[in-house]
């Protein structure tokens, strides 16, 4: 099952339903970021991959991280390394981007999921 979110501007569900698969979900966005997703087969225009739809997904999963496991330190941090490679990525920093999710991803691995 796939996370949805309430928020009407987010394009078609996205492939996480937990922790556990929201952390392959950050591995997905470091190796496409920022222009090399793939196609969404069967969805339109608007629900394709986007820099901006991909990092709005990882913004979601994190909120339902925290209703999941808490507030923890970990997501605190993680929310930071968000925004900072969404802006890297912005800026044309592409390694900055790519070594901020980098760090997500072990920041997350930190957090047991199963």
């Amino acid at each position: 099952m796939a996370y949805t979110s309430n928020d009407d501007t987010m394009p078609a569900a996205l492939p996480f339903s937990d922790l556990h698969s929201f952390k392959d979900y950050v591995g997905f966005v470091k190796l496409c970021a920022p222009d090399e997703f793939p196609p969404r087969d069967g969805l339109g225009p608007d629900d394709q991959w986007t820099l901006d739809v991909a990092f709005d997904g990882l913004r979601l999963g994190l909120r339902m991280a925290i209703e999941e496991k808490g507030d923890r330190e970990e997501f605190t941090r993680s929310q930071s390394l968000v925004e900072d490679a969404y802006a890297a990525y912005r800026d044309d920093r592409l390694r900055d981007g790519f070594f901020k999710l980098e760090e997500l991803e072990k920041l997350l691995k930190k957090i047991p999921s199963r």
